[in-house]
């Protein structure tokens, strides 16, 4: 068993919902051996779209969430992987055959399951967000399929991104170093992590916070002008 060295950076106390505050004012970063986990202190999350990168005092954390298709010049809903949800709407989006899990937040609490319309049109009905990705982890098992299996990104290394559940908590979590797939699931479950869903990456990989004292912080900046979607974790 690979055991992971806590080097902690602070005291991460949070929940999956807003109604329990934690003891940090924006954000909770703790730095193991191989993984960064950021925690928000958030109130609600959302999927924004469009090529720039989202900006605004409220916003806690933001990144990539799903595919997109092609790196074209204007933003359309059907250029981002699968369908999705934003504000309780529901988008068709392209198709994408590794998009095997979805993730939801609605009512306060965030939800992980394999891909299924009637986890989107719920997340709608009920005034919610989701998006479908890869799902990693599910009930603390990896998740593989023959298609991610051949797929050609999976095969190579790169510095992973994931939205997580450990402890009944939501979280970003990164891999310190380029890995294989595979290697990245596997701290992810020696972590103790119940559910992760990919978060886009690849040849792009930017994201930025807000930090304790409001200065915003870029992690693994690389934006691109063909961005669709981020996902936001806000005030």
């Amino acid at each position: 068993m690979f055991f992971l060295l806590v080097l902690c950076l602070c005291n991460c106390s949070s929940n999956t919902t807003a109604s329990n505050k934690p003891s940090y004012d924006n954000i909770c970063v703790d730095e193991y051996d191989s993984l960064i986990a950021y925690y928000p202190n958030f109130s609600d999350i959302e999927l924004a779209f469009g090529s720039e990168v989202p900006s605004g005092d409220d916003i806690l954390y933001c990144c990539g969430a799903a595919f997109t298709a092609e790196c074209l010049k204007s933003f359309t809903h059907e250029n981002i992987r699968c369908n999705h949800v934003t504000g309780g709407t529901f988008y068709y989006g392209s198709e994408e055959p590794v998009c095997n899990g979805v993730f939801t937040y609605y009512n306060g609490k965030g939800h992980f399951a394999p891909v299924n319309e009637g986890a989107l049109h719920t997340a709608a009905d009920s005034a919610g967000m989701g998006f479908c990705q890869v799902l990693a982890v599910y009930n603390g098992e990896p998740v593989y399929t023959d298609t991610l299996k051949k797929d050609f990104w999976i095969h190579r290394d790169y510095v992973f991104r994931a939205l997580c559940e450990k402890d009944g908590r939501l979280c970003i979590i990164e891999s310190k170093e380029k890995v294989p797939y595979g290697t990245f699931v596997r701290y992810l479950i020696e972590f103790g992590v119940e559910h992760a869903i990919n978060l886009d990456m690849g040849g792009w990989s930017h994201a930025w916070y807000h930090d304790n004292n409001g200065e915003i912080v870029t992690t693994n900046s690389k934006p691109t002008r063909y961005a669709t979607n981020w996902l936001i974790f806000k005030k």
